[in-house]
């Protein structure tokens, strides 16, 4: 196993502008965010950003959602999507969380936050008093995250936490994705990436909010490559009901190992070994039952994650052909989301 000294050391912290977007691929980021999210813009969008990125490598310094960002296209598939596609990017789930971050004083908890794109997206719709607690343990993404921060004047409202959050508190080793800097993963106490890791702290969901000083979380984003369940399950086994997130956001990627379901248990949720995910990870088939079997209603499945509200005590859950549960369709136009000034830097 390889280990990464010194990770953050490769951010360039200079001013902000100093990296924006300039000739042929200047011109096409403009064009890339021109068109409308969703199908069939997003096929234009992509040609534009297949073009734009000819011209463009290395930090790039723009605007998305009135926030000031410093990118890395070509290090991060998050990035990119975000650089160049912002109204298509997550565009499901962002409609439903800018609804709900209208609230005043919304406190948003992003566990897995990486660049901070559902961070900043949430900056950018909270009323006054709002919070945001972002948690990302790679260190270089972490710095980036909180330059980002900085030059937006956010401070007082986003907490960048660098750390792990996983079922109990002390060290552990992140593995770092050398191709998309977004895939990064805890390994359990017995595994061997075989490539580059970096040592970083770890924290349970309780140490976090506990520390952060916040004494509700309107909504919990999680999103840690397979390991959600960790971060889940022991929080609300360990706290009332009444201090559970109002809102989930949870990465339930859909593969074919998702058919081999096995029971939640007292662990919390079955496990597969499909050819897209770690032996050992949870069935998100059994991670969404768990969560349901809470008092959760599901609202939003998309391929990518599964949105849950809390439900009052009494109401049922609703099952996957509920009316009232949503699915993200490609040729389901998001008016809302047209609307949103996604302007170039």
């Amino acid at each position: 196993m390889r280990r990464r000294k010194n990770a953050a050391e490769g951010f360039p912290a200079d001013p902000w502008g100093a990296h924006l977007p300039r000739g042929w691929g200047g011109f096409w980021l403009k064009v890339a965010r021109s068109f409308p999210g969703g199908w069939p813009w997003s096929r234009f969008a992509l040609l534009a950003r297949r073009l734009a990125r000819r011209g463009m490598a290395g930090p790039v310094d723009t605007r998305v959602w009135g926030q000031r960002l410093r990118l890395f296209p070509d290090r991060s598939v998050s990035e990119s999507r975000i650089l160049f596609l912002p109204r298509s990017w997550d565009r499901a789930e962002r409609r439903l969380l800018g609804e709900w971050a209208l609230s005043p004083g919304f406190t948003f908890v992003d566990v897995g936050a990486n660049v901070g794109g559902y961070t900043f997206w949430v900056a950018s719709r909270m009323a006054a008093f709002g919070r945001v607690v972002a948690v990302e343990p790679n260190p270089l993404v972490a710095r980036q995250l909180r330059y980002n921060v900085r030059v937006n004047g956010a401070s007082e409202r986003i907490r960048v936490v660098e750390a792990a959050v996983g079922a109990a508190r002390g060290t552990g080793a992140l593995t770092v994705g050398m191709r998309n800097s977004g895939e990064n993963r805890l390994l359990s106490d017995t595994a061997d990436s075989g490539g580059a890791t970096v040592p970083v702290s770890v924290m349970t969901l309780a140490d976090v909010v506990g520390e952060a000083g916040i004494d509700r979380i309107d909504c919990l984003k999680v999103d840690v490559e397979g390991r959600e369940a960790e971060v889940i399950q022991p929080y609300l086994r360990s706290v009332p009901r009444a201090a559970w997130p109002k809102h989930l956001i949870v990465e339930l990627k859909r593969d074919s190992g998702d058919g081999d379901r096995r029971g939640a248990g007292d662990r919390g949720a079955g496990h597969v070994g499909g050819p897209d995910r770690h032996p050992g990870d949870p069935n998100p088939t059994a991670l969404e039952e768990w969560i349901t079997g809470r008092g959760y209603v599901r609202v939003l499945r998309t391929k990518l994650n599964g949105l849950f509200r809390l439900a009052p005590v009494g109401e049922p859950s609703a099952g996957p052909d509920d009316p009232a549960d949503k699915t993200d369709r490609a040729d389901k136009t998001d008016r809302a989301d047209i609307a949103l000034q996604a302007d170039g830097g």
